[in-house]
């Protein structure tokens, strides 16, 4: 019976070896930007950084509880960051209705503004609106990090 014992012992002890464990690097996930809307909740799916030169995607979900949403109406990217405020794209979007469950709608951004001259390192924000069924209107914006 001691012999088992000893081998039990022996099988525990190499099993606490000093090897570090492996590491793998973590996974970098995007970032979901929630804005609650009267009637339900619109998200903003991106990056948690951009690449200067990157196309940058954006996707907005619209997930309505109760009646529509309808958006995005008037979508533009401003700049938001190192140089000030002002607005560099507008976006020509066609926005969808939403009745139940919810829809995505994507946003591409080459990094161009609307003259078609290429911006640079800065934080800029994707803004846009959202409309319910009753009326009600809601501005819904996500910051870029473009570095």
């Amino acid at each position: 019976m001691r012999r088992p014992a000893a081998l039990l012992a022996l099988l525990v002890f190499a099993s606490c070896g000093s090897a570090p464990p492996v590491r793998t690097a973590a996974p970098i996930s995007d970032l979901v930007i929630p804005t609650s809307v009267p009637n339900g909740r619109v998200d903003v799916i991106v990056k948690p950084t951009y690449t200067v030169g990157e196309t940058i995607r954006a996707t907005i979900r619209l997930s309505p509880t109760t009646g529509t949403l309808r958006g995005p109406l008037d979508p533009f990217v401003q700049a938001s960051g190192f140089h000030g405020t002002a607005t560099v794209r507008h976006f020509a979007i066609d926005p969808i209705t939403v009745a139940a469950g919810s829809a995505d709608v994507v946003v591409l951004w080459e990094m161009r503004d609307d003259a078609g001259t290429a911006v640079g390192s800065d934080d800029y924000s994707l803004v846009f609106d959202v409309i319910d069924d009753a009326g009600r209107r809601t501005t819904v914006g996500a910051t870029l990090q473009v570095r």
